[in-house]
């Protein structure tokens, strides 16, 4: 019996010792805080990108035994999750890992790690992240702060066999759309409304490409005064003309989004349309193969004596923490999963973003699309990204009014862009 007892309190004992070298184990892990949005994380409704990353973080965590990551979806309104972000940093409780819009991102450079050893380690040049992408993650020190995931761009799309040569500026855009109309087509269509679509798919390479600036250095506006205040004047002269001419429909002043054309791009009764690179995805599953096959792409036309120019977007990672070991989880989580040349290639096949990185457009691990080539050619030649400015939102909202009431005709573009100009500037 004494030996029965004895080895009952010994097995006792061992469970107890395994229990606290179990605790011990788990007090010993630690927290990852991963900021990411619902797109990016493993509950992303684009089915094939959520079962993607759901495996890479099944394997991230499996590899780090010790790491607990802590997933905390953003807010789907974008400006309120940058906000929330930034609130978050100044006060020194940012998460470890967060991915922040591309065109905010060097607002947040003070806060967040220099990635370049890490980068070195697993191999990564700076130059290989497209030319626009390399001057957002890039501080002011000349290191790397971020890591650039996919993007996009706008183009002019058009049907070959309605336009056989893509036009160049808009002056030539309204000449053949007169033509076209005549043949029961409207020559064009953009976003002409209310949202962000109208300002960089429409206002801003038009008004870029003409030198124009929407704010100085210091982050100031400065889109309504001077060389800036004629040729933002130019740009809505020229959409009005266009309508005037009945080659854009005035219907667009209806279109704050690039997907607002869609129903009737597949209707067949535009010529053309200026839209953004994921719109091929949508003409390839409207259209039969016969009718997706008559389409082209062409750099969005430019005003007289212009230069090229289109809007890029698109997120980039940063990492906050300071901790060694969490940095390196952290750097290695994105890595793998979305910005190495396996990850960034499958990532962008499943979600349909463009690479970052040059390498991976040639890479076995992307899928690519039938103009995956010229985009990537365009976004390295004359992509610009929205200005990160905190006045940035309320112009991007007063130039959407603006445009809206030329295309309606409810104003002239000089009286819109002064408006627009006076309600940005009020005290």
């Amino acid at each position: 019996m004494k030996k029965y007892m004895i080895f009952i309190f010994l097995l006792a004992t061992a469970f107890l010792v395994g229990c606290q070298s179990d605790n011990s184990t788990n007090a010993e892990s630690k927290e990852l805080s991963w900021y990411t949005s619902s797109g990016y994380s493993p509950q992303s409704s684009t089915t094939a990108a959520a079962d993607y990353i759901s495996g890479m973080v099944e394997d991230f965590e499996s590899d780090y035994p010790g790491i607990k990551l802590n997933t905390q979806i953003q807010s789907t309104n974008i400006a309120e999750a940058m906000s929330k972000l930034l609130e978050q940093a100044n006060q020194g409780r940012a998460p470890d890992l967060a991915v922040i819009d591309s065109y905010l991102f060097p607002q947040y450079t003070e806060y967040l790690q220099p990635l370049d050893d890490l980068m070195e380690e697993k191999g990564m040049e700076p130059d290989d992240f497209l030319s626009f992408a390399q001057d957002v993650i890039t501080g002011p020190d000349g290191k790397v702060y971020g890591l650039y995931m996919t993007t996009d761009t706008r183009v002019l799309f058009y049907n070959k066999e309605l336009v056989p040569e893509p036009p160049q500026t808009w002056e030539e855009i309204i000449e053949i759309g007169k033509e076209l109309k005549e043949k029961g087509y409207d020559g064009i269509t953009t976003p002409g409304g209310r949202g962000e679509g109208t300002s960089v798919t429409t206002l801003w390479p038009l008004f870029w490409g003409k030198g124009g600036e929407l704010v100085d250095d210091d982050g100031n506006p400065v889109f309504g005064e001077g060389k800036n205040r004629d040729i933002m004047i130019e740009v809505l002269e020229t959409i009005q003309n266009a309508v005037k001419e009945g080659v854009l429909p005035q219907r667009v002043a209806g279109y704050g989004s690039e997907n607002d054309q869609n129903e009737e791009i597949a209707a067949g009764n535009i010529a053309m349309f200026i839209g953004g690179n994921w719109q091929e995805a949508t003409l390839k599953d409207t259209l039969s193969e016969e009718e997706f096959e008559k389409w082209d792409i062409a750099p969005v036309p430019t005003l007289e004596n212009g230069e090229k120019t289109t809007t890029a977007g698109g997120w980039v990672w940063g990492i906050f923490t300071d901790d060694p070991e969490k940095k390196e989880a952290a750097f290695d989580l994105v890595y793998r999963t979305f910005t190495s040349e396996e990850g960034m290639g499958k990532f962008a096949s499943v979600y349909g973003g463009l690479p970052a990185r040059s390498s991976v457009y040639d890479s076995e691990h992307y899928e690519g699309t039938k103009f995956s080539d010229v985009y990537k050619e365009m976004l390295d030649g004359y992509a610009r990204i929205r200005p990160g400015s905190e006045y940035y939102p309320e112009i991007s909202n007063e130039m959407q009014i603006a445009i809206s009431d030329v295309i309606s005709g409810n104003k002239e573009p000089e009286e819109a862009v002064d408006d627009a100009w006076e309600v940005v500037n009020k005290e």
